[in-house]
């Protein structure tokens, strides 16, 4: 399974959750795709119905809240997948912190479902554009019911999107790539950066792991037969031009693929999945999970 090799580790990286009126006020689902992982993370099957109490960790403070795994008629809906959510109440303390911390999208959000006088999304997400948007980052810790959110506000963007101006591409990729000090120096004396590095690698090592250390461009484990796997995390659109660490904007390619396409800069073109040369050679991706 993809979190085999890294579930016993403490801060290990669940998934990115955009910031939404629910997670303001009740709570958030974990998505279907990474539930059977998740269950392996916290080393708990979670039937239907399981109601277990958890922590919830926000910039050092602990909060209670619930993991749930919803119950519904199987006899209805036999085909429904399960519904896993951390809960809590619209006046609990966690709730309460989430909407300081995320003021901006609270603001947001309220002013909209006032105007919104049709109702027209009351059961639909508030459309919100994509320099407004906040996300949560959910980690483990080294206990199994408590889990680490890591916030990322519109003001921390802005940081951010001001700090990486000093900084190329090759620079922060190899920062995100690997562990070598000399290499993330620069980065580790800003708080913002560390938050993102971190977010990114914790994302691209998750990528790795899912294609086997295999380059998507050529299919193959680079040095595999020497014994080691050597493979890193390449931004299509550059994080440092675009801020964008989702996994869709993400690929896992050979050290030599990933030095040639920052030396010539070719177009990616998503609809054919295909890096296009200056010289009008084309490369396509040869294996493909998430894109």
């Amino acid at each position: 399974m993809l979190f085999n090799e890294l579930k016993m580790q403490p801060n290990f990286y669940i998934y990115k959750k955009e910031v939404d009126w629910s997670v303001l006020q009740q709570g958030f689902t974990i998505p279907v795709s990474i539930q059977v992982a998740f269950r392996q993370l916290i080393k708990d099957s979670l039937p239907r119905g399981t109601i277990k109490n958890v922590s919830l960790i926000i910039k050092n403070q602990t909060y209670d809240a619930k993991l749930v795994n919803q119950n519904f008629d199987k006899q209805k809906y036999p085909t429904h997948k399960d519904i896993i959510q951390f809960r809590y109440e619209p006046n609990s303390p966690i709730a309460n912190k989430m909407r300081q911390i995320f003021s901006s999208s609270y603001n947001y959000f309220s002013e909209f479902k006032a105007n919104d006088v049709l109702q027209e999304y009351r059961k639909r997400p508030i459309p919100i554009s994509e320099d407004r948007k906040e996300y949560l980052a959910i980690y483990t810790t080294q206990f199994e019911d408590a889990f680490l959110l890591e916030n990322f506000t519109v003001q921390d963007s802005r940081k951010v999107e001001k700090e990486v101006e000093s900084f190329d591409e090759d620079e922060f990729e190899m920062a995100v790539n690997y562990e070598q000090k000399d290499l993330t120096a620069r980065i580790e004396r800003k708080p913002q950066l560390v938050k993102i590095r971190r977010l990114n690698k914790s994302i691209c090592d998750n990528l790795k792991l899912l294609y086997k250390h295999r380059c998507q461009i050529t299919g193959e484990n680079f040095c595999e037969h020497h014994g080691v796997s050597v493979v890193e995390a390449h931004h299509i659109d550059y994080f440092t031009k675009s801020l964008n660490n989702n996994s869709d904007n993400i690929l896992v390619v050979s050290p030599n693929y990933h030095r040639l396409i920052h030396r010539l800069n070719p177009t990616f073109d998503r609809k054919n999945l295909a890096f296009i040369f200056p010289n009008g050679l084309e490369e396509k991706i040869k294996i493909n999970f998430h894109l």
